[in-house]
């Protein structure tokens, strides 16, 4: 990079952050019309929102030409009334990926501490590597991918930031709710608890915010609640850190449509609650099938199951197969902190993962 030029040197380090493949990617490189293609990769919500939530992003197209509210009263009072907790507990952003960049913004500075289990979701590293902070990682493997506060807590002693999954992004192991309170008492330490799949598990840590005001909850709308297109993620904490997140996320941040759909949505939880269930058992019969064909999936408590390959097969090569015929996974190969060669799976509808284990099924036997 030119030193004329005005941009961090640390860019210079970091990788952009890979999405994985999508449908367009697969048809471009194998010809599969779009409308053929199983897309499993991005923990998605395989349901389209309900009936009411789609009217109401109709009928608000009628007045795009105005901005949103810039203090989204309403979205945070239809979330506070969700988690129980006043809305001054609440700030919310452009999904949850939005909220790890505004806890970065606010919390960072150059040289600080930031600890992250792995393996994990590479955004935390990318948004706190862009403050130029130092990381630490601690290896889960070797617990099958639980978390202990025993081996945390040598590194957060002087720890800014601690990201931490519940349950976590690919492993889909939850945070023990014991562990977590162990390492909270590291007050100098703020702790990041990213709950994206919170509704899948059932278990929240939101009971913890009251006695420990360093513990920040961030939750997605794109998951449980089938908005992945829209883009609407939220933070819980004490007052004065919503306040912090308030004042540095950007005007308007959230469009329009965006926020009416997360509004009737929050309205509609007995659809959710619904879809919720049929993934979950979805899940289980999933994992059933992988163990049939030979595969290794791991238990998990979220909407997608992390799978271990058969010894002698490359993840890469693995998801390639099956996109050839269709099929979109997400393979793990090279991820921090994972040496075991693993893909991960979103769980979709039962006739996706049905061509999905076939597929599974030629690939194996093809090899």
């Amino acid at each position: 990079m030119s030193d004329t030029l005005n941009i961090k040197h640390v860019l210079e380090l970091l990788e952009p952050y890979d999405p994985g493949l999508f449908p367009d990617d697969i048809t471009e490189r194998y010809g599969i019309p779009s409308a053929e293609i199983v897309n499993l990769s991005s923990n998605e919500n395989p349901y389209p929102p309900p009936e009411g939530v789609i009217k109401a992003v109709v009928e608000a197209l009628n007045s795009t030409n105005r901005y949103p509210d810039p203090s989204y009263r309403e979205l945070k009072e239809a979330i506070s009334k969700y988690v129980k907790l006043d809305a001054e507990w609440v700030a919310v952003g452009n999904g949850s990926s939005d909220m790890v960049d505004l806890i970065c913004k606010t919390t960072l500075s150059p040289l600080d501490r930031v600890v992250i289990p792995v393996p994990t979701y590479a955004l935390y590293m990318l948004a706190s590597m862009v403050w130029e902070a130092g990381i630490s990682y601690v290896e889960t493997e070797d617990s099958d991918f639980t978390i202990k506060a025993a081996r945390m807590q040598p590194l957060l002693e002087d720890a800014k930031l601690v990201f931490l999954g519940s349950p976590n992004n690919p492993t889909g192991v939850r945070v023990k709710e014991e562990e977590l309170e162990m390492m909270l008492e590291a007050k100098h330490a703020t702790f990041v608890l990213d709950e994206a799949y919170y509704e899948f598990s059932g278990k929240t840590a939101v009971d913890l915010l009251d006695e420990h005001e360093n513990l920040i909850i961030i939750r997605s709308m794109s998951k449980y609640f089938c908005l992945a297109g829209l883009r609407v993620g939220y933070a819980l904490s004490n007052p004065q850190i919503i306040e912090g997140l308030e004042k540095v996320r950007l005007p308007f941040n959230i469009n329009s449509l965006a926020k009416t759909a997360a509004v009737h949505a929050l309205q509609q939880t007995e659809y959710y609650k619904e879809i919720g269930q049929r993934i979950v058992s979805e899940r289980e019969n999933l994992r059933k099938e992988l163990e049939r064909v030979g595969l290794g999936p791991l238990p998990s408590e979220a909407n997608f199951l992390m799978v271990r390959l058969p010894e002698g097969l490359d993840a890469d090569e693995f998801a390639q197969k099956l996109a050839a015929q269709g099929v979109i996974v997400r393979s793990l190969k090279g991820l921090l902190g994972l040496t075991r060669k693993c893909f991960r799976v979103t769980v979709g509808t039962e006739d996706e993962n049905r061509k999905f284990i076939q597929v599974c099924e030629d690939v194996l036997k093809s090899i």
